[in-house]
Protein backbone atom coordinates (compact mmCIF):
# COMPACT_ATOMS: atom_id res chain seq x y z
CA UNK A 1 0.00 0.00 0.00
CA UNK A 2 2.85 2.40 0.73
CA UNK A 3 4.29 1.90 -2.78
CA UNK A 4 0.93 2.93 -4.24
CA UNK A 5 0.89 6.12 -2.16
CA UNK A 6 4.49 6.90 -3.07
CA UNK A 7 3.62 6.53 -6.78
CA UNK A 8 0.56 8.68 -6.17
CA UNK A 9 2.69 11.42 -4.61
CA UNK A 10 5.13 11.37 -7.56
CA UNK A 11 2.39 11.69 -10.20
CA UNK A 12 1.66 15.33 -10.96
CA UNK A 13 -1.28 15.49 -13.36
CA UNK A 14 -3.60 12.79 -12.06
CA UNK A 15 -2.79 13.08 -8.36
CA UNK A 16 -5.43 15.65 -7.47
CA UNK A 17 -8.21 13.71 -9.13
CA UNK A 18 -7.07 10.38 -7.67
CA UNK A 19 -6.69 11.80 -4.21
CA UNK A 20 -10.12 13.44 -4.35
CA UNK A 21 -11.69 10.15 -5.46
CA UNK A 22 -9.95 8.23 -2.69
CA UNK A 23 -10.76 10.71 0.06
CA UNK A 24 -14.47 10.71 -0.71
CA UNK A 25 -14.71 7.10 0.38
CA UNK A 26 -14.83 6.24 4.07
CA UNK A 27 -12.35 3.61 5.19
CA UNK A 28 -8.78 2.90 6.16
CA UNK A 29 -7.29 4.38 2.98
CA UNK A 30 -9.05 7.73 3.35
CA UNK A 31 -8.05 8.01 7.00
CA UNK A 32 -4.43 7.18 6.05
CA UNK A 33 -4.44 9.85 3.37
CA UNK A 34 -5.90 12.38 5.80
CA UNK A 35 -3.11 11.61 8.29
CA UNK A 36 -0.52 12.10 5.57
CA UNK A 37 -2.09 15.43 4.67
CA UNK A 38 -3.09 14.38 1.17
CA UNK A 39 -6.76 15.33 1.44
CA UNK A 40 -7.96 17.54 -1.35
CA UNK A 41 -9.02 20.93 -0.02
CA UNK A 42 -11.70 21.49 -2.67
CA UNK A 43 -15.44 20.93 -2.72
CA UNK A 44 -14.95 17.22 -3.36
CA UNK A 45 -13.55 16.63 0.14
CA UNK A 46 -16.70 17.79 1.87
CA UNK A 47 -19.76 16.86 -0.14
CA UNK A 48 -22.21 19.73 0.09
CA UNK A 49 -25.45 20.56 -1.63
CA UNK A 50 -25.07 23.18 -4.32
CA UNK A 51 -27.15 26.23 -3.45
CA UNK A 52 -30.04 26.85 -5.83
CA UNK A 53 -31.35 30.32 -6.42
CA UNK A 54 -34.90 30.69 -7.65
CA UNK A 55 -36.85 33.72 -8.68
CA UNK A 56 -40.60 33.85 -8.75
CA UNK A 57 -42.10 34.43 -12.18
CA UNK A 58 -45.31 36.36 -12.51
CA UNK A 59 -47.79 35.27 -15.15
CA UNK A 60 -48.03 38.84 -16.39
CA UNK A 61 -44.30 38.80 -17.16
CA UNK A 62 -44.55 35.79 -19.50
CA UNK A 63 -44.76 36.58 -23.22
CA UNK A 64 -47.26 34.80 -25.44
CA UNK A 65 -46.05 32.68 -28.35
CA UNK A 66 -47.67 34.86 -31.01
CA UNK A 67 -45.57 37.83 -29.85
CA UNK A 68 -42.30 35.91 -30.14
CA UNK A 69 -42.64 34.10 -33.48
CA UNK A 70 -41.65 35.64 -36.80
CA UNK A 71 -41.64 34.76 -40.47
CA UNK A 72 -43.34 31.65 -41.81
CA UNK A 73 -44.15 30.30 -38.36
CA UNK A 74 -46.08 33.50 -37.53
CA UNK A 75 -48.07 33.24 -40.77
CA UNK A 76 -48.87 29.61 -39.98
CA UNK A 77 -50.08 30.55 -36.47
CA UNK A 78 -52.27 33.35 -37.84
CA UNK A 79 -53.79 31.02 -40.44
CA UNK A 80 -54.41 28.39 -37.73
CA UNK A 81 -56.27 31.00 -35.65
CA UNK A 82 -58.41 31.80 -38.69
CA UNK A 83 -59.30 28.12 -39.01
CA UNK A 84 -56.90 26.96 -41.75
CA UNK A 85 -55.26 23.86 -40.27
CA UNK A 86 -53.39 22.91 -43.47
CA UNK A 87 -52.01 26.12 -45.06
CA UNK A 88 -49.59 24.22 -47.31
CA UNK A 89 -52.17 21.80 -48.68
CA UNK A 90 -50.27 18.65 -47.70
CA UNK A 91 -53.37 16.60 -46.93
CA UNK A 92 -55.21 17.56 -50.11
CA UNK A 93 -54.71 15.18 -53.02
CA UNK A 94 -55.02 16.77 -56.45
CA UNK A 95 -57.32 14.63 -58.58
CA UNK A 96 -56.52 14.24 -62.22
CA UNK A 97 -58.82 16.06 -64.57
CA UNK A 98 -59.55 14.98 -68.11
CA UNK A 99 -55.82 15.25 -68.80
CA UNK A 100 -56.09 16.18 -72.47
CA UNK A 101 -53.61 18.53 -74.09
CA UNK A 102 -56.18 21.31 -74.42
CA UNK A 103 -57.55 20.65 -70.87
CA UNK A 104 -54.55 19.63 -68.68
CA UNK A 105 -54.69 18.92 -64.94
CA UNK A 106 -53.73 22.13 -63.12
CA UNK A 107 -51.11 21.78 -60.35
CA UNK A 108 -50.77 24.83 -58.05
CA UNK A 109 -47.31 25.98 -56.94
CA UNK A 110 -45.72 29.10 -55.45
CA UNK A 111 -42.38 28.15 -57.01
CA UNK A 112 -40.99 27.84 -60.53
CA UNK A 113 -41.19 24.03 -60.54
CA UNK A 114 -42.96 21.20 -58.73
CA UNK A 115 -42.51 17.47 -58.44
CA UNK A 116 -45.68 15.60 -59.40
CA UNK A 117 -46.49 11.92 -59.07
CA UNK A 118 -49.02 10.38 -61.45
CA UNK A 119 -50.73 7.08 -60.60
CA UNK A 120 -50.97 5.63 -64.08
CA UNK A 121 -53.63 2.98 -64.80
CA UNK A 122 -53.03 -0.04 -62.56
CA UNK A 123 -49.54 0.83 -61.33
CA UNK A 124 -48.88 0.60 -57.62
CA UNK A 125 -46.11 3.20 -57.62
CA UNK A 126 -46.43 6.75 -58.98
CA UNK A 127 -44.49 8.00 -61.96
CA UNK A 128 -42.60 11.10 -60.84
CA UNK A 129 -41.89 14.11 -63.07
CA UNK A 130 -40.92 17.75 -62.72
CA UNK A 131 -43.28 20.38 -64.08
CA UNK A 132 -41.65 23.73 -64.93
CA UNK A 133 -43.33 27.14 -64.80
CA UNK A 134 -42.86 28.42 -68.35
CA UNK A 135 -43.19 25.04 -70.05
CA UNK A 136 -46.36 24.09 -71.80
CA UNK A 137 -48.40 21.13 -70.63
CA UNK A 138 -46.19 18.17 -69.67
CA UNK A 139 -47.24 14.66 -70.72
CA UNK A 140 -46.97 11.64 -68.43
CA UNK A 141 -46.19 8.14 -69.72
CA UNK A 142 -49.88 7.24 -69.45
CA UNK A 143 -50.91 10.12 -71.70
CA UNK A 144 -52.27 12.62 -69.14
CA UNK A 145 -51.13 16.23 -69.35
CA UNK A 146 -50.22 18.46 -66.40
CA UNK A 147 -49.54 22.20 -66.23
CA UNK A 148 -48.21 24.41 -63.42
CA UNK A 149 -50.40 27.24 -62.09
CA UNK A 150 -48.68 30.02 -60.14
CA UNK A 151 -50.38 30.75 -56.79
CA UNK A 152 -49.31 33.27 -54.12
CA UNK A 153 -47.22 31.85 -51.25
CA UNK A 154 -48.68 31.36 -47.77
Amino acid sequence: MSSYISRLLKAQSASKRLISNLTQRDGKLSSLLRRLGLQWQGAAATPQQRPISTTQVQKSALIADDQLVTGIQKREMLLAKQGCEDPWGFTKVIRRGSGRENDPTVVPSAFDARLVGCLCLDDRLPKWMWIEKDEGPKRCECGHYFILKNVPPV
